[in-house]
């Protein structure tokens, strides 16, 4: 009932092992000995009218199979027939009919030479090596030659069924596992397995025409016939039914993997430190599943939904602090962990059907048990976890930051080493770092996909809309009337005065804001894709005079690059090296990009002594008028290049240049 089982090209997707051909060499070897063998012992098979329409009904019902798509395998009731054939007239018989009927169908398959003699070697080896253990146990002749206990045989004929099957789906099993490097031990789990009830209910049958041919004649048997044909269209047309659920499934599976991935994507897009990071760290979590030899359908799913969906809590976490350059404070550290739980406490709505949930909660624990949000550790953090905690770590220090380059990858390896045994779990970086180049982690996104993102990414950089009147009733903070006199005077500059004048003016009006805060106007200068300090101002604008650096680089030049302002970060990465007898030091940066339309004019950056500050207050107003300014700024940069003036020059200020006072 469940014969014909073949090897498939579908499964080869990797590159074959070098040991596939001495196998198939060898199996072919021996196959071709058990057929030569065969045909020689069946010219002193008596009855030989009897065998060869056996085989041939054999032959015949093996062209009525039915093709699984799911599996490496097809199925047909012509088993029933090569059993039948093997108990009534001996191994020779049923190994010749079964590889005369493998090589029919693999040449009306198309295949391979190579393929077609594996496909003819593997079963004419199993039934005759099952026939033989089952004459050795039974100690009977051939049953069409004898006249037996029928019901003595049922025992050897179990057994002789278990070989031909597991020979027969074993070989195939290698073959395919070696040409795909694979475990073909998975590769028969998953495809075979289950084709050892078929194997028996065949045995079942060829018991019952063995009886019939026993007890009556030979054209008794033609009854069972019609049985067959009826089964054949059954069978036929449940696995009929089975495939276009199969497939339904998998058109579901594939709906719900795409909308998840775009709902993880979404969530990357509006995080510009990870853009297209959960992608990338799929790929790599997925095949290091693999490398560690996870084939469990369901580990290796939770592994790449909660690989996609492991950033989900972010969604909780305020956007300055999750774009934050630098080191986090311990404050904005706490609300940055909470990431974990929320994530994990959102995904726990989703029914889905393997655990990703356990993963994503314990994305962030450490081997020794240091990480949060619970201090697991060891092996009681889900394996799922602990790759998806290192090849995040890759990902991140293998890509650009706002405060860094991207690190090379001998750097990134070197960090991994560095925590395997604390961070990591030691077997999984050594696995890591041995196939990570072999782990393919291209982008598959269409232009409509990146275009999309790319929207969603920009929508967090708009400038907010200018504030016609200030709204009515107490503010959080008083703005003074000095600083109402500023803005109006800037927007006057903006069209007439020079960029001096302008710097100087918005200089007074941030001092105003923040008047311990020193400060730099960066303008961009094109030709070396660099920003200048075209003027500085407040306790330590000496520290910044000549100051310059690339478009993207450090953190000025990554809010020039992101057109995204930044909070509370580190100075230090902004003036390393610039600081020398310079106390007390300058601590904090907020900056801000300064763009005029579509354009960029330059970046106000702005430098307290304090370890916060700047307060959320002041920063939003900051952003409030940073548009004002930028629209000045633009009008004096066009009118310096309209009459062929220089734009700007560094003209860093020690104190204020400028009180205004405003009209009553």
């Amino acid at each position: 009932m469940a014969g014909g089982t073949s090897s498939n090209d579908r499964s080869a997707q990797r590159a074959p092992s070098g040991a596939l051909k001495p196998y198939v060499g060898v199996v072919v070897a021996i196959g071709a000995a058990v057929i030569l063998h065969s045909l020689a012992g069946v010219a002193f098979v008596p009855r030989p009218y009897e065998w060869m329409l056996f085989a041939a009904l054999a032959i015949a019902t093996g062209s009525f199979s039915v093709k699984i798509a799911s599996v490496v395998a097809t199925i047909s009731i012509s088993d029933t027939f090569f059993i039948t054939l093997a108990l009534l007239f001996g191994p020779a018989p049923a190994a010749i009919a079964v590889a005369v009927d493998s090589l029919i169908m693999s040449w009306r398959l198309g295949h391979a030479s190579r393929r077609i003699m594996l496909n003819m070697a593997a079963p004419a080896v199993s039934i005759w090596a099952g026939a033989q253990m089952f004459f050795l146990i039974a100690r009977v002749p051939a049953l069409a030659h004898s006249d037996v206990a029928v019901g003595s045989l049922i025992g050897p004929l179990l057994l002789m069924t278990l070989i031909y099957f597991a020979l027969n789906s074993g070989l195939i099993a290698t073959a395919v596992g070696l040409e795909s490097d694979q475990s073909p031990l998975d590769i028969w789990r998953r495809h075979f397995q289950w084709l050892g009830i078929g194997y028996m209910a065949s045995a079942s049958l060829a018991f019952c025409f063995v009886l019939l041919i026993q007890q009556v004649s030979f054209l008794a048997a033609i009854v069972i016939l019609p049985l067959l044909a009826v089964f054949h269209l059954t069978l036929k047309a449940s696995y009929g039914r089975l495939e276009d659920a199969r497939r339904h499934l998998a058109d579901v599976d594939r709906l719900y993997l795409s909308t998840v991935e775009t709902l993880a994507m979404a969530i990357d897009a509006k995080d510009d430190v990870t853009h297209s990071h959960v992608r990338r760290v799929q790929a790599y979590a997925v095949g290091m599943a693999r490398a560690l030899g996870f084939t469990d359908e369901s580990t290796l799913k939770a592994i790449e939904a909660a690989a996609l969906l492991h950033d989900t809590g972010k969604l909780a976490v305020p956007e300055h602090i999750l774009n934050k350059p630098g080191k986090l404070t311990p404050s904005e550290f706490e609300k940055m962990k909470l990431h974990v739980d929320v994530g994990a406490d959102i995904l726990s709505l989703v029914d889905f059907p393997y655990p990703v949930v356990p993963i994503v909660r314990c994305h962030h624990e450490n081997w020794d048990g240091t990480g949060y949000p619970r201090g697991v550790k060891g092996e009681a953090i889900p394996i799922g976890a602990r790759i998806l905690s290192v090849v995040d770590c890759f990902d991140a220090l293998t890509s650009d930051r706002p405060y860094r380059r991207a690190m090379t990858e001998e750097a990134a390896l070197g960090i991994l080493r560095e925590r395997r045994g604390k961070m990591y779990d030691p077997a999984v970086v050594d696995m890591f770092i041995k196939v990570f180049r072999d782990i393919p982690v291209g982008s598959h996104d269409g232009a409509e996909t990146t275009e999309v993102m790319q929207r969603i990414a920009q929508s967090k950089h708009e400038a907010p809309a200018p504030v016609v009147e200030a709204a009515a009733g107490p503010s959080t903070f008083a703005a003074s009337s000095n600083l109402l006199a500023c803005v109006s005077l800037a927007r006057v500059a903006g069209g007439e005065g020079s960029l001096t004048d302008v710097l100087a003016l918005s200089s007074t009006l941030v001092n105003d804001i923040l008047p311990e805060a020193t400060g730099a106007w960066f303008v961009p200068d094109h030709s070396r894709d660099q920003l200048v300090v075209a003027d500085a101002f407040g306790p330590a604008a000496a520290t910044l005079a000549g100051f310059s650096l690339d478009v993207g680089d450090r953190l000025t030049g990554w809010v020039a690059a992101s057109r995204q302002p930044i909070l509370n970060s580190d100075a230090s990465l902004d003036l390393a090296g610039r600081q020398q007898g310079n106390e007390p030091r300058l601590l904090t940066c907020m900056s801000v990009p300064l763009i005029a339309g579509e354009t960029l004019v330059g970046v106000l950056s702005l430098y307290s002594r304090e370890p916060e500050g700047f307060n959320d207050d002041r920063g939003r107003l900051i952003q409030m008028i940073a548009p004002h300014l930028a629209t000045a700024i633009n009008a004096a940069v066009r009118n310096a290049t309209a009459k062929g003036a220089p734009v700007a020059a560094d003209k860093t200020q020690a104190a204020v240049p400028l009180r205004l006072v405003s009209a009553r």
